[in-house]
């Protein structure tokens, strides 16, 4: 079988590894970005979708909420969308001291001075959060939630009180793929949300449900329950949420922009977006993904994001599973398997007690004593913590590749140990995977190579399946 070189992320380096010839090489294609992005954001906020000109809806007197995606995204839109938006509200008499922005961190860590700093831009933060007007959102304060009741299909609804309190609740937020709803966007329904709503929906029922494992932003069943959650925020408050959501390359720029109510504004970002976030490839026998040094959640040196770098990826398919059952998954990763225990407190716990356990389903009996252990919580308040839980939902994520492949193999990790202990086989190299792969795949195997998924960014693998075309549901 004839082999070819190509290279892949192997943390902040890139490093040749031999695939078969025929392998099929997929990266996220870069769109042709705005050439005005300020033009196309005035024209999106005066003909939103389903929605009033946004300056029709503020008035003066008005209490204004801003919610905006945490620092986990880039930056660079922030920085045109924010100023942009105030200055429309200042211009319709809003008064500066009735806006709060609030960042959407959800069960992430709350961010630093800093860190808001780089992601809103100098204007908005040195304008705004002197006088306390740019907040992190708290999971956990009851003083801060308001609890609105439950969806038909059971989800709490207990939001950020100074969000749906406001006169008028707006959003600015990124359309991108992702195993969290085949698409992000309504992001105040997770970002804002209390840790007991945000339970209700990210269980491991949820998660591994069969429509949710799926790339598919029109049939998935956890972007079902995102939109049930949004319209019960809405009927409970008598008001809508006006979101502004961008598309965009691997470096932030944006190539379109669009605003409006939810549903009526994302059918356009989705079909934005499959543009170019959507490539086709075979069914895989073998899929290998390289990993870059910080994705996601943080660094790949902490092994359960590594996990996530390889429990992510066959997820977001469209058509068919980009993996076959059986197939093998081989990540390309130097991470130490080490854990700071200030940032992700508890994650060795959780880790830990995954290695006591036949299934990933069986910790959930385990999620309310971990979700409340003091210390933990006692961090996640001080700042910089992710919230106590969190590992559960990633680990959930990582239950469907898991239990598709024959084997998932972790080439180059520095610290095999924490790897067994996922369910993952580490192995030196690239070679000695591909050796141990064949016996599992057979000869010949169909390859799929993600060399740049997380340092450029998420797609969606269209796979023909048996009977079915790219592109179809």
């Amino acid at each position: 079988m004839p082999f070819k070189t190509i290279e892949i992320d192997f943390g902040a380096e890139r490093v040749p590894i031999d695939v078969p010839e025929s392998a099929v090489v997929a990266e996220f294609r870069d769109p042709e970005p705005l050439a005005s992005p300020a033009d196309a954001l005035a024209a999106a906020l005066a003909n939103p979708h389903g929605a009033p000109p946004l300056a029709e809806l503020a008035k003066p007197g008005m209490k204004v909420a801003i919610g905006f995606d945490d620092p986990t995204r880039p930056p660079r839109p922030w920085h045109v969308i924010l100023p942009a938006v105030v200055d429309l509200l200042l211009a319709r008499g809003v008064s500066r001291d009735d806006i709060v922005f609030i960042c959407a961190n959800g069960n992430h860590k709350k961010w630093s001075e800093s860190e808001l700093r780089a992601f809103v831009g100098e204007e908005i933060f040195a304008g705004f959060r002197p006088g306390g007007q740019i907040v992190n959102h708290d999971c956990l304060d009851e003083s801060g939630l308001e609890y609105l009741g439950e969806t038909p299909s059971g989800c709490v609804v207990e939001h950020n009180r100074r969000f749906v309190e406001a006169d008028l609740m707006i959003y600015a937020g990124q359309v991108m793929a992702h195993t969290w709803g085949g698409y992000t966007g309504t992001g105040a329904v997770i970002g804002m949300a209390s840790t007991r709503s945000i339970l209700s929906h990210h269980n491991h029922g949820v998660v591994n449900h069969p429509q949710t494992a799926t790339g598919d932003h029109r049939r998935m069943y956890f972007r079902k329950l995102k939109a049930e959650i949004n319209a019960h925020i809405e009927q409970a408050t008598g008001k809508r949420i006006f979101y502004i959501n961008w598309v965009g390359d691997s470096g932030g720029r944006m190539a379109g922009i669009f605003a409006g109510y939810s549903p009526e504004v994302e059918p356009p970002a989705w079909e934005a977006a499959d543009r170019f976030s959507v490539i086709e490839v075979p069914q895989a026998d073998i899929l290998v993904i390289g990993l870059s040094d910080r994705f996601a959640y943080g660094s790949a040196d902490n092994p359960l994001v590594a996990a996530i770098g390889v429990g992510y990826p066959p997820r977001v398919w469209l058509g068919d599973h980009v993996l076959r059952r059986g197939g093998v998954v081989i990540g390309m990763t130097p991470s130490s398997g080490e854990i700071d225990a200030g940032t992700y407190p508890s994650y060795q716990e959780v880790i830990d007690l995954y290695a006591r356990h036949h299934e990933i389903r069986e910790l959930a009996e385990h999620q309310d004593a971990i979700a409340s252990r003091p210390d933990y919580l006692g961090r996640y308040a001080k700042g910089g913590a992710y919230h106590p839980i969190h590992p559960f939902w990633l680990l959930y994520a990582c239950d469907y590749v898991l239990s598709r492949a024959g084997a998932v193999f972790m080439a180059g990790v520095r610290n095999p140990g924490a790897f067994r202990k996922l369910g993952m086989r580490p192995v030196k190299s690239f070679a000695d995977a591909w050796t141990r792969a064949e016996p599992i795949v057979g000869p010949d195997p169909v390859t799929v190579v993600a060399p740049t998924y997380w340092s450029r960014r998420i797609f969606k693998f269209a796979v023909r399946g048996p009977g079915v075309g790219f592109g179809d549901g």
